[in-house]
């Protein structure tokens, strides 16, 4: 897999720009976990090689990106999925005082292809931040949209591509 060195911004799959008023671009380290279902496949694998907590918590992740996956990639609207998506594991790893940093020890690389993008802010910190930011905007998606999902204000589109480029994220830190 190429993750550096590649020229220019990619639209994120299932994002025109129409419609949102925006373009949603995946920065180059991102950029091959966000197409072709390689970010299920390394879900997949993670979850395989996982034990115990660990295990539970990646699984949920796993569901949680397929589930965001069709909203953006196949247009499902999101009111049909957002009660299968789950928080329920990352609640009771929290509760239970689970390290999120026993999955990655180390803390997330200075990838250069990140510099000048939104994803920038997470070089330097911490496995536990980023899954804690994943699941902190995934609860609040799962809050919100019922009740205010005919709010344009929300973007919810934008919301859940967000969503999806820091469990990208993650994949990519987790597999350096």
């Amino acid at each position: 897999m190429v993750w550096f060195g590649m020229p220019g911004p990619q639209l994120l799959p299932g994002v025109s720009g129409r419609g949102q008023g925006m373009d949603i671009s995946v920065p180059a380290a991102l950029r091959a976990l966000s197409t072709g279902g390689a970010a299920a496949n390394s879900l997949a694998s993670w979850w395989k090689k996982s034990k115990g907590d660990a295990r539970a918590l990646v699984g949920e992740l796993k569901d949680n990106l397929s589930y965001l996956d069709m909203v953006a990639d196949d247009e499902i609207d999101l009111g049909e999925v957002i009660e299968k998506i789950s928080v329920a594991e990352f609640k009771r790893l929290s509760r239970e005082g689970f390290n999120f940093n026993k999955l990655k020890k180390s803390r997330i690389s200075e990838y250069t292809s990140l510099a000048g993008t939104d994803m920038a802010a997470w070089c330097g910190k911490e496995t536990e931040q980023l899954i804690e930011s994943i699941y902190e905007k995934t609860s609040d998606l799962i809050i919100r949209y019922p009740h205010v999902k005919d709010n344009k204000k929300y973007r919810w589109k934008v919301r859940v591509n967000n969503i999806r480029k820091r469990i990208w994220l993650l994949l990519k830190h987790i597999n350096s």
